[in-house]
């Protein structure tokens, strides 16, 4: 007898439809609780989703739009609008992260949100060499897009009836578009994931050309003894291929005659140093927080502290002017710095 019923694709049914399906198996994948998901979902399907959360220790009233609510930050003198994930969402985010984060599914050459690859172990990799060259994807996060996202998940052979939920799940409306968002935890992750590609046909032609590179986030960095012009128009090729478009007011060649600046260091002598910028603002933050031990938090003074110890190492190879000011800073508490700390 012939059977006039035939199983059709998931992704013919309706998004809200494959959510409700996959929850379960979703919840089983991500090793969160179903309740969990249910909620994280229910505030990502509202226009309009108003809570109290803790922001900065302090209770607060906020109004979501689906799921997020934006702000600016001011980074570097210029103004940029974060999306910050309701903490029961970004719950889910973390779960997603931890669950693709792998790393030998990320670049070996890429440094940024990779444990144990640090700014300092990126610029290292690159000494050694006279010529630098770099530039940066614009808009990094949001120039990720769910169809980027949804081929990504598509190579990590992710069952493919989840894939549409989870692509939904991590991106946000930009524009009528939905991308990846700047302020998610699982973005980073993501971010290095979509990449890969990319960095193993820019790897393909370093190698060839005796280019040493790394990428930390969205910055790449290339070093040689001569990077020809040839060699540059072939690598700033490569970014827009994958969908991707290169800030040309971050592209920076020192053509192997000028001091190379990187991802706030820079190289002299074969060694690697804080930009005197840096420096500067790290010396009044000291000062100020010796004048007034409140304006400036201990938190942020360990901040400080690691940046410098990360690329210094132990107190006695610090410049003598730095630890100077560390010293001061030392005394005026007392000697109870551990103690503010914690």
């Amino acid at each position: 007898m012939h059977n006039s019923h035939q199983l059709r694709p998931i992704g013919d049914f309706s998004l809200f439809t494959q959510l409700a399906w996959t929850r379960k198996a979703l919840a089983i994948f991500l090793g969160v609780s179903r309740k969990a998901l249910v909620k994280a979902q229910k505030i990502l399907l509202a226009e309009r989703f108003e809570d109290e959360i803790m922001v900065r220790g302090i209770p607060t009233r906020i109004i979501f739009n689906y799921g997020f609510f934006s702000f600016t930050k001011k980074i570097k003198n210029k103004r940029r609008e974060i999306l910050a994930p309701h903490p029961d969402v970004q719950k889910i985010f973390r779960a997603l992260g931890d669950k693709l984060y792998k790393p030998s599914r990320i670049h070996k050459k890429a440094f940024g949100f990779v444990k144990k690859r640090s700014i300092l172990l990126a610029a290292k990799s690159l000494l050694g060499n006279r010529h630098f060259f770099s530039f940066d994807i614009a808009s990094a996060f949001p120039s990720i897009t769910e169809e980027m996202v949804r081929k990504t998940l598509q190579r990590l052979r992710i069952e493919t009836y989840l894939i549409d939920p989870l692509v939904w799940i991590v991106t946000h409306y930009y524009n009528q578009e939905r991308r990846l968002p700047q302020g998610s935890s699982c973005s980073p992750v993501l971010m290095n994931l979509v990449y890969r590609p990319m960095c193993d046909e820019i790897e393909r032609v370093c190698k060839a050309a005796g280019i040493d590179w790394f990428v930390y986030a969205d910055d790449f960095h290339f070093a040689a003894e001569n990077v020809s012009p040839e060699i540059k128009a072939k690598l700033l090729a490569i970014p827009p291929r994958y969908g991707f478009s290169i800030k040309k007011e971050k592209t920076h060649d020192n053509l192997g005659k000028t001091i190379p600046h990187l991802l706030g260091l820079t190289i002299i002598d074969e060694k690697i140093h804080l930009k005197r910028k840096t420096k500067k603002k790290f010396r009044q933050l000291l000062y100020c927080a010796c004048q007034n031990e409140s304006s400036i938090s201990p938190k942020k003074i360990n901040g400080i502290i690691a940046s410098i110890r990360q690329v210094y190492g132990p107190e006695k190879n610090w410049p003598g002017w730095l630890l100077k000011d560390w010293l001061k800073y030392q005394q005026h508490i007392g000697g109870n710095y551990a103690k503010n700390i914690n």
